[in-house]
């Protein structure tokens, strides 16, 4: 049994990143690799409509993407998918895109109640204010574990430090922010590519001793670095553009 799942409660200690799966799990991106969870789509509290200007970019050793995270909302999304879910031999983890406390304490106590979803994985805007960070942190906080998403490139040591009196269960170390001119416009997204690979090995070496188990949850593009990555502290593993056969 790999001691970084065990000390989870996942195993195998490998998942998909939120994004890259739609609302279902497919096979693994590595052979024969088994998933020991399922991370869903971002997830909304109402439709979200893809973003006007979205974009794939490529560039040496990765691509931007930006897509604003379409989804028909939470209603909608249990509609389809809840009875598939509840269904699964693997667990679910639950993937929110949430703008205030309210909406996230509203999804939060919905899926409470749906069977197999076992985690709460908590994207949260950029710009946010300590307080407002802390806010919707604490919306989170119920019965289902709450993982926050921190972009790789922004550890925010402050935020870290509270995360343990805050309740949660663990940080997932998420793709980096970024901008690409092309055509003489700039465009914003997220960074995807194994380019983030010593960007996330160093973000784990500098979190070590928070209290808080930490997700590796970009740059991965082959078995060996999601072996180092474990190696180098992370609980678990995600993968995000490999899952999409590049």
């Amino acid at each position: 049994m790999d001691k970084n799942g065990a000390i989870l409660g996942l195993q195998p200690p490998w998942m998909n990143s939120a994004g890259f799966m739609g609302f279902l799990p497919q096979p693994s991106p590595i052979g024969t690799l088994p998933f020991g969870a399922f991370v869903t789509n971002p997830i909304s509290l109402t439709p979200r409509n893809p973003a006007r200007n979205r974009a794939v970019v490529q560039y040496p050793g990765g691509f931007l993407l930006h897509t604003g995270h379409p989804n028909p909302g939470l209603k909608s999304i249990l509609k389809n998918y809840q009875q598939k879910w509840e269904h699964l031999t693997l667990p679910v983890w639950s993937h929110l895109l949430v703008q205030t406390a309210y909406e996230c304490q509203q999804m939060v106590r919905v899926l409470e109640d749906v069977e197999n979803v076992t985690a709460i994985e908590l994207s949260l805007p950029p710009g946010l204010t300590n307080k407002d960070q802390v806010d919707l942190i604490q919306a989170a906080t119920g019965e289902l574990p709450v993982f926050v998403c921190i972009p790789v490139d922004v550890l925010e040591i402050r935020l870290v430090e509270q995360l343990p009196a805050l309740g949660v269960a663990g940080i997932v170390l998420s793709a980096a922010r970024g901008m690409i001119t092309q055509n003489g416009k700039n465009i914003n997204g997220r960074l995807y590519g194994p380019a983030l690979f010593p960007q996330l090995i160093r973000a784990l070496c500098d979190l070590k001793g928070f209290g808080v188990l930490i997700i590796a949850g970009c740059g991965v593009f082959s078995l060996e670095q999601g072996e180092a990555a474990l190696a180098a502290g992370a609980s678990a593993v995600q993968l995000d553009a490999l899952c999409w056969r590049f």
